[in-house]
């Protein structure tokens, strides 16, 4: 048998296929804004994050704007999320995107888990 001694990484991220369902472009910004409900989803599910400061909705928008995620008008694209990335956005979109959804200019689903 093979036994692992050294540090063991336990991280993942989640592939999305996120829709832009309008006629204009948009980034990562404007789908945080838009879907902020799920920020604050996500910190009353894994509630110790609350302790966290850097667990705002200042800071978690900020952390979209440095993720240069940008549609064009009803483009489709392929988007990964995860804890490995060490970033709100990545946090939050890895586990809350799960279930799949849509707001008023996108919509998403997952894709695959990567391990």
């Amino acid at each position: 048998m093979k036994v692992k001694i050294d540090h063991v990484i336990n991280s993942s991220s989640t592939s999305y296929m996120i829709t832009n369902k309008s006629n204009s472009p948009k980034d990562l910004v404007d789908f945080a804004r838009e879907n902020i409900h799920l920020f604050h989803e996500f910190l009353d599910e894994y509630d110790w994050y609350k302790k966290e400061k850097l667990y705002t909705e200042e800071n978690f928008i900020a952390s979209a704007s440095m993720n240069n995620i940008q549609w064009k008008p009803y483009e489709i694209m392929e988007c990964i999320f995860g804890d490995e990335q060490q970033t709100i956005v990545g946090n939050v979109f890895d586990y809350m995107l799960r279930e799949g959804g849509s707001s008023e200019n996108f919509s998403w689903y997952m894709h695959e888990m990567l391990r």
